[in-house]
């Protein structure tokens, strides 16, 4: 009997509690609002969500992984289809990047050049040439009077002038088209019916300047289908050797004046001028033409 009622007691107590604290709980509590303890609890453990993320980004990397593989294949496979079939990968390696600079190792070269040059300048000159893997042997020839230009202009500045040259030149290719260049020059420039006169005295001669000039220069050649074009980019002169010649008509200085040294040192003076003219260096030579 004892037993029985502490149970009974025991299991009053526990209601009461029960009932007396779900009153409370019950109860409006506006601050509970507010309160931290307000919030619900969470429901799954903290190392069950560490779990879950740790999941989902191992799963985004694999299939991250994946697309960059499946990407790199099939640019491999595109690349591969897009061969043409009907291409001859040697042909178009051939063509796309030339072994050689001309499809034979011999030619001949015929042109015409024309650049900054004392004498190509009013006279554009014939270019011939053999071509020789690495080599090319030639031969420029300008004469004003067969190939001159500007006729009127050079005839108002000039009067009555004839300018020709002849130019032999070697050219060695140091590159796939760039080459040097080592020539010999011979220029020359005939003037007639020059004058000096004055109330001193008057004068008639012809002036015959000729200059011989070695020089050396880089350029650069390509060979097309059938043509050429070279360009001189500069040919420095080294060493030069001129000549002038008068041929006197007339002259009445020395009887007028009683000696002639205004008028030898006019024929001076127009002879240093013509002598750094026709000594001028050369470049920018361009030449256009075919070979066979």
């Amino acid at each position: 009997m004892p037993y029985l009622a502490r149970s009974l007691i025991s299991q009053k107590k526990i209601r009461g509690g029960t009932k007396f604290e779900l009153k409370i709980f019950l109860k409006p509590r506006p601050s509970s609002l507010f309160s931290i303890s307000a919030f619900p609890k969470l429901v799954y453990p903290l190392p069950f969500l560490v779990l879950k993320y740790s999941q989902l980004y191992y799963l985004k990397f694999v299939l991250l992984a994946f697309l960059m593989l499946s990407t790199g294949l099939h640019a491999q496979d595109s690349s591969e289809l897009d061969e043409d079939p009907y291409l001859d990968p040697a042909a178009a390696n051939l063509v796309l990047q030339p072994t050689t600079r001309a499809e034979a190792k011999q030619a001949y070269m015929f042109g015409i050049s024309y650049g900054l040059n004392p004498i190509i300048l009013l006279a554009p000159a014939v270019s011939i040439g053999m071509y020789w893997d690495p080599l090319v042997l030639g031969l420029e020839i300008s004469d004003s009077e067969s190939l001159g230009i500007w006729e009127k202009e050079r005839r108002t500045n000039l009067g009555e002038a004839r300018l020709s040259g002849e130019t032999q030149f070697i050219k060695w290719f140091y590159s796939d088209n760039f080459y040097l260049l080592a020539a010999r020059e011979s220029r020359s420039i005939k003037l007639w019916s020059r004058t000096y006169n004055r109330t001193s005295g008057k004068a008639l001669f012809d002036m015959f300047v000729e200059t011989t000039v070695a020089s050396l220069g880089a350029g650069y050649l390509r060979f097309g289908d059938i043509g050429f074009f070279s360009i001189d980019i500069v040919r420095y002169n080294l060493v030069k050797n001129h000549t002038v010649k008068i041929v006197e008509y007339y002259e009445t200085w020395s009887e007028l004046s009683g000696n002639r040294d205004a008028l030898d040192q006019n024929i001076k003076d127009r002879s240093n001028k013509w002598i750094k003219t026709i000594n001028a260096p050369t470049g920018f030579v361009i030449t256009f033409g075919v070979f066979f």
